[in-house]
């Protein structure tokens, strides 16, 4: 019998002859960690202060949970300074990272190493009253944030938060992270019209 041929769409055949699978496995923690690397999203740096000084994590778990009112959850190691903090305060603020602050992303990563980050936070005399906690230099927007429920779960603190502030400065380009590799995204109608330019 011939196999039938299934027209591509998109550059991209979709038959059932052309399907391989690059992970194929159970619920096993390496391969959801290799399937949690394809996932492209912004760069975020959770702010506390540590024994009186301002102290930054980078996490990849973050989202919004809702609008009304306006709640995010983020997932901190719970062997973490960061989550020890959160846990004792009960306070935090999420900083969305631009392209200027790969420097910081790394900074904040580094695991066993101290992340104390005075020298990047913007000045306590130059915020709002309602902002507690150290907001980042440079970032696409930070959110202030108190703890309403943590939850323990695994490895892992799930943090469901009220927002108490919102800062948004100048719009700068998002630092991006993907296939553990920073990146830098263009929209769709730019990269065509780029390469229709060229063409």
């Amino acid at each position: 019998m011939e196999a039938i041929q299934v027209p591509q769409e998109n550059g991209i055949n979709s038959g059932p002859s052309d399907l391989s699978w690059d992970v194929n496995s159970g619920a096993e923690t390496e391969a959801f960690r290799i399937a949690m690397r394809r996932v492209v999203g912004g760069v975020t740096v959770i702010t506390t202060r540590h024994d009186g000084q301002s102290w930054g994590m980078t996490v990849s778990a973050f989202t919004p949970v809702c609008m009304e009112p306006p709640t995010l959850l983020i997932c901190v190691n719970n062997q973490t300074i960061t989550a020890s903090d959160i846990s004792r305060e009960g306070r935090f603020a999420v900083n969305l990272l631009s392209q200027a602050q790969l420097y910081l992303s790394q900074l904040c990563s580094r695991t066993g190493e101290d992340k104390y980050i005075d020298e990047h936070v913007v000045p306590r005399d130059d915020l709002p009253e309602r902002v507690v906690m150290p907001v980042l230099r440079d970032s696409l927007v930070t959110f202030d944030c108190k703890a309403t429920d943590i939850l323990s779960v695994g490895s892992h603190l799930v943090v469901i938060s009220a927002i108490e502030a919102i800062l948004a400065p100048r719009y700068l380009p998002p630092l991006l992270y993907g296939e553990g590799r920073y990146l830098h995204g263009v929209a769709i109608g730019e990269a065509t019209s780029r390469r229709e330019r060229s063409a």
